[in-house]
């Protein structure tokens, strides 16, 4: 990695995000020769990707957050951004042998590349498992909408055809980002990253909805809070049929809307 960074054009903001971040030792041993690779054939796949080292460096970090993510759990999870799929991708054609060491050698198990189309019972709940370990991961509420660094990926980078997650208000929202690197529309929720749905699949515990929903309480009927518990209750009723839907494949939950574009990782994947 850091024979990469010996261009002083442009490289001072990937130095900084390389010596800053967690995944430092990691990002140092990355392949010496999968940035010129990615470089070179990222366009062929991602249409006006941008190919400075900064971009990579980022792309990288967040797919190693995303490597971490399946490490820690044991069923798939979804990868939330087009940019470190690109890297993914990228190193996968490069060489797939390296990729499997590397990540033995870091994440304790291979994380096999999985299609969005080809996981099984859709992407709904392996993004908001992603979701979930993703704010674990950067010291975030796990209920309260907010917007892990691995989610925010795209956005920041402005990711061609990438996910643009943020709030609105008190949800989560994500909107497709076009071939200029320019958010579109106003986004819309994805209904797996709602805190009902995460409580309902068992992702999150009732302390932790329940910190937030006097929050939504508010917002809904003008501060006026009723019993957390109570409505916990209700609410998690009412989900868990589209979690059940959702675990049967009734939601694709991304590929050519929201979401995400690939998974990977836990147990039959």
């Amino acid at each position: 990695m850091l024979n990469i960074l010996s261009k002083p054009v442009g490289n001072a903001r990937a130095i900084w995000h390389l010596i800053t971040s967690r995944h430092r030792k990691a990002l140092c041993d990355l392949p010496p020769t999968l940035y010129e690779y990615w470089s070179r054939t990222a366009q062929t796949e991602f249409q006006g990707i941008p190919r400075d080292a900064f971009f990579y460096v980022r792309a990288a970090d967040a797919l190693l957050d995303f490597f971490e993510c399946a490490r820690r759990n044991n069923h798939p999870c979804a990868l939330p951004s087009m940019a470190a799929d690109s890297v993914w991708h990228a190193w996968l054609r490069h060489s797939p042998a390296t990729l499997d060491a590397f990540c033995e050698r870091h994440f304790s198990q291979r994380i096999p590349h999985v299609e969005a189309g080809d996981m099984a019972g859709g992407m709904a709940l392996p993004l908001a498992m992603s979701l979930v370990t993703a704010r674990r991961l950067d010291g975030l509420p796990l209920a309260a909408p907010s917007v892990p660094g691995l989610f925010g990926t795209d956005r920041a980078l402005r990711m061609p055809g990438g996910f643009a997650y943020a709030l609105r208000g008190n949800d989560l929202v994500c909107s497709r980002i076009d071939r200029r690197g320019q958010t579109v529309g106003t986004g819309q929720m994805h209904p797996a990253l709602t805190p009902d749905f995460l409580l309902a699949a068992g992702l999150i515990a009732r302390i932790d909805y329940e910190g937030w929903l006097p929050r939504r309480q508010a917002r809904d009927t003008g501060g006026v809070a009723g019993n957390a518990t109570e409505v916990t209750c209700e609410v998690a009723g009412d989900v868990a049929g589209n979690v059940a839907s959702a675990a049967d494949g009734g939601d694709s939950g991304g590929g050519s809307g929201c979401g995400g574009g690939c998974g990977g990782g836990g147990c039959g994947s």
